[in-house]
């Protein structure tokens, strides 16, 4: 039986999202820009929603439902354990996702170009500027859209912060294996 495993070594999961918005041949391809981009580490889980939504209804012209496809609305969802660099930014007055971080991006409503590669390792430089289509093997999603959803949480018994957060798909998500 053939699977997708990621939590071997090599094998996990990793999110990459840069501020540089590339063209719609670009984000089919999974190309994402090197320069700049932010490498979300430690996730915890992740969840990839493909929702095309479905119009019913019923008339008197047939005893069954009618239905029509509806523009998908897509998203990606994780849970990460914060590190204090990718969520607050190394510098955010310089320009680029690596700098301005998670929070900045998401409360300043900054789109992103995103690379969601379901199963290879975080080694940036063989994920970006189109080195995904070198890797044999690898699934990945791509698009553009916009981080929501931050909400970081500790308590007594779980003292590290984690956040979820959402990727809320903008126009066309792409999902192909290089």
């Amino acid at each position: 039986m053939a699977r997708i495993t990621v939590n071997e070594s090599g094998t996990h999961p990793t999110l990459l999202i840069s501020t540089t918005v590339g063209n719609a041949v670009q984000l089919e391809a999974g190309n994402i820009s090197g320069s700049n981009v932010l490498a979300v580490t430690c996730l915890q889980d992740v969840t990839i929603t493909a929702s095309t939504g479905i119009y019913s209804w019923a008339d008197f012209c047939s005893p069954d439902m009618n239905k029509l496809p509806t523009p998908a609305d897509n998203e990606i969802a994780v849970n990460v354990v914060i590190d204090p660099t990718v969520y607050f930014g190394a510098n955010i007055a310089n320009i680029g996702a690596s700098n301005q971080g998670l929070a900045y991006i998401s409360q300043n409503k900054i789109p992103v170009q995103f690379l969601m590669v379901w199963n290879n390792d975080a080694n940036v430089a063989n994920l970006t500027n189109g080195n995904i289509s070198n890797i044999s093997g690898a699934y990945y999603s791509s698009g553009t859209g916009y981080v929501t959803q931050l909400a970081p949480t500790a308590s007594p018994e779980a003292p590290v912060y984690i956040t979820p957060m959402t990727l809320a798909v903008d126009g066309t998500m792409y999902s192909r294996a290089s």
